[in-house]
Protein backbone atom coordinates (compact mmCIF):
# COMPACT_ATOMS: atom_id res chain seq x y z
CA UNK A 1 0.00 0.00 0.00
CA UNK A 2 2.81 2.41 0.92
CA UNK A 3 4.55 1.74 -2.39
CA UNK A 4 1.36 2.51 -4.31
CA UNK A 5 0.96 5.85 -2.54
CA UNK A 6 4.57 6.74 -3.32
CA UNK A 7 4.05 5.76 -6.98
CA UNK A 8 0.96 7.97 -7.13
CA UNK A 9 2.90 10.89 -5.64
CA UNK A 10 5.59 10.43 -8.29
CA UNK A 11 2.99 10.34 -11.07
CA UNK A 12 1.29 13.48 -9.73
CA UNK A 13 4.64 15.28 -9.50
CA UNK A 14 5.45 14.32 -13.10
CA UNK A 15 2.02 15.51 -14.24
CA UNK A 16 2.46 18.85 -12.50
CA UNK A 17 5.80 19.33 -14.24
CA UNK A 18 4.24 18.41 -17.59
CA UNK A 19 1.38 20.86 -17.05
CA UNK A 20 3.91 23.60 -16.34
CA UNK A 21 5.78 22.78 -19.55
CA UNK A 22 2.52 22.81 -21.53
CA UNK A 23 1.60 26.21 -20.09
CA UNK A 24 4.98 27.56 -21.19
CA UNK A 25 4.46 26.13 -24.68
CA UNK A 26 1.00 27.69 -24.89
CA UNK A 27 2.45 31.05 -23.94
CA UNK A 28 5.08 30.73 -26.68
CA UNK A 29 2.44 29.65 -29.22
CA UNK A 30 0.21 32.60 -28.32
CA UNK A 31 3.15 34.95 -28.74
CA UNK A 32 4.00 33.37 -32.11
CA UNK A 33 0.39 33.84 -33.26
CA UNK A 34 0.15 37.47 -32.17
CA UNK A 35 3.59 38.58 -33.47
CA UNK A 36 2.95 37.73 -37.16
CA UNK A 37 -0.28 39.72 -37.08
CA UNK A 38 1.52 42.77 -35.74
CA UNK A 39 4.29 42.38 -38.32
CA UNK A 40 1.79 42.15 -41.18
CA UNK A 41 0.04 45.31 -40.07
CA UNK A 42 3.30 47.25 -40.16
CA UNK A 43 4.21 46.36 -43.79
CA UNK A 44 4.59 49.62 -45.74
CA UNK A 45 2.31 50.23 -48.68
CA UNK A 46 3.70 49.48 -52.10
CA UNK A 47 5.34 46.20 -51.03
CA UNK A 48 3.58 43.03 -52.17
CA UNK A 49 -0.14 42.72 -52.72
CA UNK A 50 -1.58 45.10 -50.12
CA UNK A 51 -5.13 43.82 -50.49
CA UNK A 52 -4.15 40.24 -49.63
CA UNK A 53 -1.95 41.32 -46.74
CA UNK A 54 -4.64 43.56 -45.29
CA UNK A 55 -7.23 40.82 -45.61
CA UNK A 56 -4.95 38.25 -44.02
CA UNK A 57 -3.97 40.58 -41.17
CA UNK A 58 -7.61 41.42 -40.56
CA UNK A 59 -8.50 37.71 -40.51
CA UNK A 60 -5.81 36.96 -37.94
CA UNK A 61 -6.90 39.92 -35.90
CA UNK A 62 -10.52 38.74 -35.94
CA UNK A 63 -9.54 35.19 -34.97
CA UNK A 64 -7.40 36.60 -32.19
CA UNK A 65 -10.29 38.70 -30.89
CA UNK A 66 -12.67 35.75 -30.96
CA UNK A 67 -10.14 33.56 -29.15
CA UNK A 68 -9.34 36.28 -26.61
CA UNK A 69 -13.08 36.66 -26.03
CA UNK A 70 -13.17 33.09 -24.72
CA UNK A 71 -14.38 31.20 -27.79
CA UNK A 72 -12.86 28.44 -29.89
CA UNK A 73 -11.55 29.27 -33.37
CA UNK A 74 -10.48 25.74 -34.28
CA UNK A 75 -12.62 23.83 -36.80
CA UNK A 76 -13.41 21.16 -34.20
CA UNK A 77 -15.25 23.47 -31.81
CA UNK A 78 -15.57 26.81 -33.62
CA UNK A 79 -17.73 29.30 -31.72
CA UNK A 80 -18.09 27.24 -28.56
CA UNK A 81 -17.21 28.87 -25.26
CA UNK A 82 -13.87 27.73 -23.85
CA UNK A 83 -12.82 27.71 -20.20
CA UNK A 84 -9.10 27.25 -20.74
CA UNK A 85 -6.46 27.48 -23.45
CA UNK A 86 -7.04 25.26 -26.49
CA UNK A 87 -4.03 23.79 -28.25
CA UNK A 88 -6.18 23.06 -31.32
CA UNK A 89 -7.09 26.75 -31.64
CA UNK A 90 -3.50 27.85 -31.14
CA UNK A 91 -2.27 25.29 -33.65
CA UNK A 92 -4.95 26.36 -36.16
CA UNK A 93 -4.01 30.02 -35.88
CA UNK A 94 -0.32 29.12 -36.20
CA UNK A 95 -0.92 27.23 -39.49
CA UNK A 96 -2.72 30.12 -41.12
Amino acid sequence: MEKTVQELKTIIRDLIIEVGELKERITRLEKDVIDPVLEQESIPEGEGDIFDLDLQAESYENLGRIYAGGYHVCPVAFGRHRNEECLFCLSFMEKE
